[in-house]
């Protein structure tokens, strides 16, 4: 080889330096359609932590009977139907007659202002048993759980979420302190730690828990229950532990076979795979898109480096005078052809780190590099140089020395 590579780097680069305007043009698209993947492959596996995070704050294995008519979608559980039918002996008979369960926590769930002082706050409200809080993961941040002989007992006491804390008192702390709840005073015994949205798109951070029989005898009175928390043992099949779930619940309700159900059954798997349903076809269109760049791009730097041979006739025509072949011309095109594609995959890779941390921080997501589709689009952006680059290289090549000299 007669000249070496770290010439044609040279060369190369002093093209880019001295055509700077329409070699940044022609670099556009590649830049755009590695930017594309980047920032997406890293936006798409950071919302994937996150819905590991979420599962994994929700709690294990869990199945969730829910009375009236629930439809998962959106990212969420969303309650399309009420029903009154569902009691507490159901959930006690569902636990003792089905295996596989280890534990089975009824609760009833309602919306009702919360009032300290002259600040008011509209909180969910959520009786449950005491085994709630080991079940979803709940921590603490200050005070006690309640107990079993609390919910016995019906107390009114309450443990209460973050933005709850923030909005009602500040920087005071609520332990011993009694809220207006739907106008029945509540004692503060605990503060739940931040934990954010969950997957079925409830605030956790503006949750009220308190003992289940306390919520439906003194604030609701009420006979039925809202749900339960199923929590599996592991290795049981949740898809298979669902249908058996609905067959007991229906002959515990007497429903014919006509008969529509008056619950609902879905599991936190039921809500990631329309989140992930929802991700895969912004993955389709990211893939479409950075197709579309690529495609534009290679043809703006064949453009360009056609534009470039014929320009430089009389340089190729010296080269060949003493003594450079036809592949030193053409490795040295394609040399350019590839820098230039090169450089727009690196400044692509550049903004969309850039995109992705702007992303991660407004929305709270976990900040991820995914370096798969790093490397695949660097790849892809050499593939498109070299594409583009071969035939103007070729081109360049069918100048006869004599006739370009003179």
């Amino acid at each position: 080889m007669i000249y070496s590579f770290k010439f044609y780097l040279k060369i190369a680069f002093q093209n880019l330096v001295i055509h700077k305007g329409r070699m940044g043009l022609a670099l556009l698209g590649i830049l755009f359609a590695v930017m594309s993947l980047v920032a997406f492959g890293n936006i798409s596996d950071g919302l994937k932590r996150q819905i590991d995070n979420e599962i994994s704050k929700f709690g294990k294995n869990l199945i969730i009977l829910r009375s009236g008519i629930v439809r998962v979608g959106g990212g969420g559980a969303h309650q399309f139907g009420d029903s009154k039918t569902l009691k507490l002996e159901d959930v006690k008979r569902i636990k003792e007659s089905l295996s596989g369960i280890v534990e089975a926590v009824p609760f009833f769930d309602i919306s009702y202002p919360a009032r300290y002082e002259d600040k008011t706050l509209t909180v969910s409200i959520t009786g449950a048993t005491d085994a709630i809080f080991k079940l979803r993961n709940l921590d603490l941040i200050m005070g006690r759980y309640f107990t079993n002989n609390d919910d016995l007992n019906t107390e009114k006491k309450a443990i209460v979420g973050y933005k709850v804390l923030d909005n009602l008192f500040q920087s005071q702390s609520p332990i011993g302190k009694y809220i207006l709840i739907y106008r029945v005073p509540t004692e503060i015994i605990g503060v739940m730690d931040e934990k954010g949205t969950d997957l079925s798109g409830q605030d956790q951070d503006l949750q009220v828990y308190i003992p289940l029989n306390t919520l439906m005898r003194r604030y609701s009175n009420v006979d039925y229950i809202k749900g339960a928390y199923l929590q599996m043992e592991d290795g049981i099949s949740l898809v298979e532990m669902k249908d058996k779930l609905k067959m007991f619940v229906r002959n515990l309700h007497n429903m014919k076979p006509e008969q529509k159900d008056d619950f609902s059954i879905y599991t936190m798997d039921d809500i990631v795979k329309t989140q992930e349903q929802g991700i895969r076809l912004v993955s389709i269109l990211t893939i479409i898109a950075s197709t579309v760049s690529f495609l534009i791009g290679g043809l703006g730097i064949f453009a360009i480096m056609l534009l470039s041979i014929s320009e430089r006739k009389l340089e190729i025509g010296i080269r060949r005078v003493v003594g450079s072949r036809k592949r030193d011309i053409i490795f040295q095109f394609l040399t350019e052809s590839v820098i230039v594609a090169l450089v727009g995959g690196v400044l692509g890779v550049a903004v969309g780190f850039m995109i992705t941390m702007i992303v991660s921080y407004f929305s709270k997501l976990p900040f991820s590099l995914y370096l798969g589709n790093i490397v695949l689009s660097l790849i892809i952006s050499t593939a498109v140089g070299i594409l583009a680059g071969i035939y103007p290289a070729i081109q360049g090549t069918k100048y006869e020395p004599i006739s370009v000299l003179y």
